[in-house]
C-alpha cells in the first residue's frame, strides 16, 4: 500500500547549536569504518528476498537499500496483520517470507515455535547493542540468539482532544491523580461522552500500563520464565483503573472497529492511551479530526520519578524458511537503523523509528510542525516519551493465550460475573500460570522477577 505522506510544516525556531551538534554526530558516525561495521558487504549471489509487513510506504526504504545493495532485491507484500497466514505457513513447514514483521509482544512466541533463524553471524550482539541498545535485545533475541531488528517505538503516549479539553475546561494531567480528577469532571459535564475507554481485551495495554509504572509482570532469564502479576505496583495500577471503571467514570470498550474509530473521528472520546505509532493510525482512521488532537507523555504516579512503557511496536525478523538469511539479515538491519531509511520511514510511513540509536542523527531533519496535530511538533514529544522507557522484559511465549484469557475475564466483568475490576488481576495470573504448565513450561518461577 502506498499512500501520500502526511502534511508537515517546517518548524521555524530550529536551534543552530542543535544543528551543529547533529552535523558533528553525522560526520563522526558516518565514517567508513562505522559503516562497514554496521552494514557488512553482501557476499552471496544476486537474489530476491520477500517481506510481509503491514506498515505503509516501506517501498521508499527498499528503493534506498537496493541502491546500496544492488544484488539484493526486496519484494514487499502487505496482507494486513498476517499472523493467521504466518501460523498456517509455519504449521505447513513452508511458505513464510524471508522477513516477517511481528509485534514485540508476539516475537518470543514465534521464537519459541522455531519461526525465526539466527542472524548473529551478520549482526553480532556488540554491533546490535551499538545500533539499538541493550533493552532492544529483549524484543529481538532469546538466550543470546538474535533473530531480527526493532523498527518502531511503542512508547506510551496520551493522545487528547484539545477542542474537548477547552470546551469543558479540562487540564492536561501530569499525574494519574490529575487524570482521575479530569475524568470525573468530564463525566459530570458530558455524561454522553467518554473521557477514556480502556480496551476490552488487548492485554498489551494492561501490561504496558504496569510497565509504565516502573515494574514488569513477567520476564525471561537464564532459561527460566518469571511471572509476578500481583506485585504491589501492578496491583496499584489495576486498583487505580478499577476504581474509575467500577464507579462508571470510564467504561471499557471494544477497540479497532468502525465504532471506535468513529468515536475518535467525531469527538466523542476525549483521550486515548496508546503507543507512539498510533499517531499514524489516528491520522488515517480519523481524518475529520485533523487539528483537534495533541500528544503528551503519559501521566505518572510520581512525576519526580517518571517512567514509561510500551504499547506495541514491531520488529522485522528473518524466518526459518528463508533460503538466504545473509541477504535478509543485512536488509532488516539497514532498514531499521540506517539514517537514510529512518528518514524515509518517518517521512513517508509516519513511524516513530526511535529504537535505533542512529535516530538522533536524523532527528533535526524531522522536527516539524504537524498539521494533523494542530501544528504541534509531535516528534519532540514522542521522543520525550520514548526516552522515559528505562526497563525492559521478554514477553511470555503464550501471548495469544495470555491475551484471550484477559479478554474472557474482562467480558465476565462486563457481564456482571466479576463484581470488582481489580480482582481480575490475580485471576488472570492464575489462568496464565495454568496455561504455562499445560504447555509444558516447567521452567516457570512464580512470584518473583530475575
Amino acid at each position: 500500500i502506498v499512500v501520500e505522506p502526511p502534511k508537515y510544516k517546517k518548524r521555524s525556531d530550529k536551534s543552530m547549536k542543535r544543528t551543529f551538534v547533529m552535523l558533528l554526530v553525522l560526520f563522526v558516525l558516518c565514517l567508513p569504518v562505522a559503516a562497514e561495521e554496521y552494514y557488512p558487504e553482501y557476499t552471496g549471489e544476486p537474489t530476491t528476498i520477500t517481506m510481509w509487513a503491514w506498515t505503509s510506504n516501506e517501498n521508499y526504504s527498499i528503493e534506498g537499500f537496493e541502491k546500496v545493495y544492488p544484488n539484493i532485491k526486496v519484494e514487499w507484500e502487505d496482507f494486513g496483520v498476517h499472523y493467521e497466514k504466518a501460523q498456517t505457513a509455519l504449521a505447513a513447514g513452508t511458505g513464510l517470507p524471508d522477513v516477517l514483521m511481528v509485534e514485540y509482544s508476539f516475537a518470543p512466541q514465534y521464537m519459541d515455535l522455531g519461526a525465526f533463524q539466527p542472524i548473529n553471524q551478520w549482526l553480532p550482539e556488540d554491533v546490535f547493542v551499538k545500533l539499538y541498545g541493550e533493552e532492544a535485545l529483549g524484543w529481538s533475541s532469546l538466550d543470546g540468539v538474535i533473530y531480527g531488528t526493532p523498527q518502531d517505538s511503542g512508547a506510551i503516549t496520551l493522545f487528547y482532544r484539545q477542542d474537548l479539553f477547552e470546551e469543558y475546561g479540562l487540564e492536561v494531567p501530569v499525574t494519574w491523580e490529575d487524570f482521575a480528577t479530569q475524568a470525573r469532571k468530564f463525566r459530570q459535564a458530558a455524561p454522553d461522552l467518554q473521557f477514556n475507554g480502556p480496551p476490552l481485551g488487548y492485554a498489551l495495554w494492561w501490561v504496558g500500563l504496569v510497565w509504565q509504572s516502573g515494574v514488569k509482570m513477567f520476564d525471561y532469564h537464564d532459561g527460566n520464565w518469571y511471572i509476578d502479576f500481583t506485585n504491589p505496583k501492578a496491583q496499584e495500577v489495576f486498583e487505580f483503573w478499577g476504581e474509575l471503571i467500577d464507579e462508571g467514570t470510564i467504561e471499557v470498550e471494544m477497540w479497532w472497529n468502525a465504532d471506535w474509530y468513529n468515536s475518535l473521528n467525531q469527538g466523542t472520546t476525549a483521550t486515548v492511551l496508546n503507543g507512539a505509532w498510533f499517531a499514524e493510525w489516528l491520522r488515517y482512521n480519523a481524518p475529520d479530526s485533523e487539528g483537534m488532537w495533541r500528544v503528551m507523555a503519559p501521566p505518572n504516579f510520581d512525576p519526580t520519578k517518571p517512567h514509561n512503557g510500551m504499547l506495541g511496536g514491531s520488529g522485522f525478523y528473518v524466518t526459518a524458511h528463508s533460503k538466504n538469511p545473509e541477504a535478509a539479515a543485512i536488509f532488516v538491519n539497514w532498514l531499521n537503523s540506517h539514517p537514510d531509511s529512518l528518514l524515509c520511514l518517518n517521512r513517508y510511513s509516519n513511524l516513530p523509528v526511535m529504537v535505533s540509536k542512529r535516530y538522533e542523527e536524523v532527528l533535526d531533519q524531522i522536527v516539524v510542525e504537524d498539521e494533523f496535530f494542530g501544528g504541534q511538533v509531535i516528534v519532540d514529544t514522542l521522543w520525550e516519551a520514548h526516552n522515559l522507557i528505562d526497563t525492559t522484559f521478554v514477553g511470555l511465549p503464550i501471548w495469544s493465550n495470555l491475551d484471550s484469557a484477559l479478554s474472557l475475564l474482562l467480558q465476565d466483568y462486563v457481564d456482571g460475573k466479576i463484581q470488582r475490576f481489580a480482582d481480575i488481576l490475580p485471576m488472570w495470573e492464575e489462568e496464565v500460570v495454568a496455561t504455562m504448565k499445560e504447555f509444558g513450561y516447567s521452567n516457570t518461577i512464580i512470584g518473583e522477577m530475575p
